[in-house]
């Protein structure tokens, strides 16, 4: 190789070299532009005053339980006592109201907000906390509770160790209308109201537990005058309500389709799960088509009767797709009770037919 070569070989190399440095500075001055166009985050700070804490937000349960107390309390305008109502009728029963559930509309009101003893037809409200608050495979052990039961009491026939399931404590309740049932309900689910540590409650204050919880579902649905002592409706001076507030107690109620059904049941004969069997018969004469005051379109609902509060029946019936509800407290008489009853659903259907019912 000649000196000019070895000198064009340097120059090459030389120039080659230059070359890959200025891509190089090519590289980095463009990397650097890419960059400098970017805006780093250094400091992250969050406004958090447009949103809500998903803790607070209630569950589709609570949701659809508020707007169930709303529609109740809605309900106020309806429930205010009247000069006049639709249907005019002289009845033997102290203390009486129908109620037309599809319109919404008390079509019949005597004495309503008078206060009165409710006897066994407390046992809706008590039916109503225990499908509220226990779920459909809680277990209803009989215990101590059973020493609460007044003597004289109705009776479904449990005794301490009993086991019933929800299904059968619920018709124990609508269709015997036992007060042993009602304690062994309360302790049961009084307990379940305590949450944490209600297993260790003693009977007496698991009962106390669910009575105040129907006191206080009493003033929540708009009870304007009603007071509970127990959960069976045996007398006490202090256990009170009224007719328009036991309408609203049944109206409640029927957010819960099991307690109307266990209360249209005529007869039923359970084999309890702890192997006892016994037979419940229900007291509304109604309903069996073998009673002298049997009502074909009658439905339910509950019976009550002690000596103070006299013979007492919130009765639902369904005739033209309406379905009535009757309150009739205070009945001198079993016959009382019934004819009244039933003479008053048959003018409320009248009323009924007249204003658009259809068969």
């Amino acid at each position: 190789m000649t000196k000019k070569q070895r000198m064009r070989m340097k120059i090459k190399g030389f120039l080659s070299l230059l070359f890959l440095l200025a891509l190089f500075i090519a590289v980095i001055i463009l990397i650097y532009k890419l960059f400098s166009k970017l805006n780093p985050v250094k400091d992250v700070t969050v406004d958090d005053t447009g949103y809500t804490q998903l803790e607070g937000l209630p569950t589709q349960e609570e949701a659809e339980e508020e707007a169930r107390k709303e529609e109740l309390r809605a309900y106020e305008i309806i429930f205010e006592e009247k000069e006049e109502y639709p249907i005019d009728m002289i009845l033997d029963t102290p203390n009486f109201v129908m109620f037309d559930a599809n319109t919404k509309e008390i079509l019949y009101s005597k004495n309503g907000n008078e206060k009165i003893y409710p006897a066994s037809t407390t046992k809706i409200m008590t039916a109503a906390l225990v499908m509220r608050y226990a779920a459909a495979d809680t277990v209803f052990t009989a215990g101590d509770e059973l020493d609460l039961v007044q003597a004289g009491s109705s009776l479904a026939g449990l005794t301490k160790g009993s086991q019933l399931d929800r299904d059968m404590i619920l018709d124990a309740l609508m269709i015997q209308s036992g007060n042993d049932a009602s304690y062994t309900a309360a302790a049961t689910v009084g307990r379940l109201i305590a949450g944490e540590g209600g297993e260790e409650l003693s009977a007496k204050e698991a009962v106390k537990v669910f009575v105040d919880e129907m006191n206080r579902t009493a003033e929540e649905i708009g009870c304007k005058n009603t007071h509970f002592t127990c959960p069976d409706g045996f007398h006490d001076e202090d256990h009170y309500t009224t007719a328009l507030d036991m309408l609203r107690i049944t109206i409640y109620s029927e957010r819960f389709p099991e307690i109307a059904a266990s209360g249209a049941k005529i007869y039923r004969e359970p084999t309890f799960l702890s192997g006892e069997t016994v037979e419940w018969y229900n007291s509304n004469a109604l309903l069996p088509e073998d009673n002298d005051y049997y009502y074909m379109y009658a439905k339910g609902l509950k019976t009550g009767m002690t000596n103070e509060a006299g013979y007492c029946v919130v009765a639902t019936a369904k005739r033209f797709d309406h379905e009535l509800i009757i309150v009739s407290m205070g009945a001198e008489t079993q016959s009382i009770r019934w004819l009244n009853t039933i003479a008053m659903f048959d003018q409320g259907f009248v009323y009924v037919r007249e204003h658009g019912g259809e068969e």
